[in-house]
């Protein structure tokens, strides 16, 4: 699009940035803002050795002059720079009632997450553009990957924006044109921006509804849905939301009724010779959502199904590492609930039935109940290695006797690592599946998922 149709927003504009953290997104945002002549103050209530890596990243990508046009406040939040501006462009995962944004809303300063501001503003200036959303409690990021993949292949002229590890949203501004797919993942603390800016993508996905974030939303899963289901709550006439089975029920459950633009999705919609490279029943259920996204832009049943016939594992999704010295490794980080990593371990399992499986998992609590997830530990693994952490505890108090004893605890990935390759056999799996947050071990969870394949990819290379 061109500059001039968008510079209006932006341009002479006084912008307190709530929060920049170290995955991309924010500071890629951040620097858009300022070279289009926004001046922008910058500011974190933390000053540790991730932000400031992430503030002279952000410099080096700026002009001496364009540097002029931006400050930092580190370590603190202060109340009048939420007020003494033309608006906040906040962090997705800070909640609504955070002190700061209050303080904004009743100054009258308008609050905006990128991802949410960026569909809202393409609707108005790029009204053809097709918008895809997809959420879920886990996934979204999966189902998110297959449509890229297949758009890919199709050569559909696609952006990808909303939750995705290093890009950043309101650059797309200057990349998309007219006719162009918008592909989006998007978590609750995004969509909560849809909800403020009642907006809902064009097409959207639902893929499943369980706990997760009870620590954020103060153990109520009313206000988890609330956010969940903005993904479809402003969809106009001609929208729709395609679910799964499961999600359609929880909707059923939470709303009462179905909303009209909600279609439920069955795996029995892909043929059933269509062999995936991807484990699991959970991800057929995620192919059957993707084709029957892709299938609303026009593409060919058949170009669809040879596209999700070569579609692999994305970082951190049940991920197959490779075969190395006899073992097989699998990288599951992004499982971080108790039932995300029940049906990896499940997949895991069925695809290696007769081999020792290694699990590195736990960590810190989200407020999950681990005993459906302690029951059901000795029909997949042989032994675990567990970050500290108070999951951790909740796993170990819920598995039976006859596992305790092939429980170890660890603080460290690289403590796992030693302790699995000490304790390995010959035709054995290895895989991390979390079912718990990273913090306290690690900085976040893409550390913990970087440090575990480097190691792995050591092994390969040595």
């Amino acid at each position: 699009m061109k500059q001039e149709l968008f510079s209006h927003y932006f341009k002479e504009k006084k912008v307190t940035k709530m929060g920049l953290g170290p995955n991309g997104r924010s500071y890629g945002d951040t620097v858009f803002l300022v070279k289009q002549g926004a001046h922008v103050l910058v500011t974190d209530h933390r000053d540790d050795s991730d932000v400031l890596a992430s503030k002279e990243r952000l410099l080096k990508e700026l002009t001496t002059k364009e540097q002029k046009n931006i400050s930092f406040i580190l370590g603190e939040h202060r109340e009048q720079d939420f007020i003494d501006c033309d608006f906040v462009l906040k962090a997705s995962g800070v909640p609504l009632d955070n002190k700061y944004i209050q303080a904004a809303n009743n100054a009258g300063v308008p609050v905006h997450t990128s991802s949410a501001w960026l569909f809202s503003i393409i609707s108005e200036l790029l009204p053809d553009v097709q918008t895809i959303g997809i959420t879920g409690t886990k996934g979204k990021s999966t189902v998110t990957d297959m449509i890229e993949h297949i758009l890919k292949e199709n050569n559909v002229a696609y952006h990808v924006a909303g939750n995705v590890r290093g890009v950043a949203n309101l650059p797309v501004l200057s990349k998309i044109t007219s006719g162009d797919v918008i592909l989006a993942e998007l978590d609750s603390w995004q969509l909560q921006g849809f909800g403020e800016a009642h907006i809902s993508p064009h097409i959207s996905v639902f893929t499943n509804f369980f706990e997760d974030h009870l620590n954020y939303y103060k153990g109520s899963m009313q206000a988890y849905f609330k956010d969940k289901a903005y993904i479809y709550a402003f969809q106009k006439d001609l929208d729709i939301c395609f679910v799964s089975k499961q999600a359609y029920g929880e909707i059923k459950k939470f709303e009462n009724t179905i909303p009209e633009s909600i279609i439920d999705v069955a795996t029995n919609i892909l043929p059933t010779d269509l062999e995936l490279q991807v484990l699991g029943e959970h991800n057929r259920e995620n192919a059957a959502l993707a084709f029957s996204v892709v299938q609303q832009l026009g593409i060919e049943t058949k170009d669809i199904l040879v596209s999700l016939g070569t579609y692999k594992s994305m970082v951190g999704r049940l991920k197959y590492l490779g075969k190395i010295k006899e073992i097989h490794y699998y990288d599951d980080n992004n499982s971080t609930t108790p039932t995300s990593t029940i049906k990896s371990l499940e997949a895991v399992k069925d695809k290696h039935p007769d081999s020792e499986i290694i699990w590195l998992g736990g960590g810190a609590d989200k407020e999950f109940d681990y005993s459906e997830l302690g029951e059901v530990l000795p029909q997949f693994i042989t032994k675990g290695v567990m970050f500290t952490g108070a999951a951790t505890n909740k796993i170990i108090d819920a598995v039976p006797d006859v596992l305790i004893d092939t429980l170890f605890v660890v603080n460290s990935m690289q403590e796992a690592w030693d302790y699995a390759q000490q304790n390995i056999k010959p035709g054995s799996v290895v895989v991390l599946s979390p079912a718990a947050a990273s913090f306290g071990v690690f900085l976040n969870e893409y550390e913990r998922g970087d440090k575990f394949n480097e190691l792995v990819k050591n092994i390969s290379t040595n």
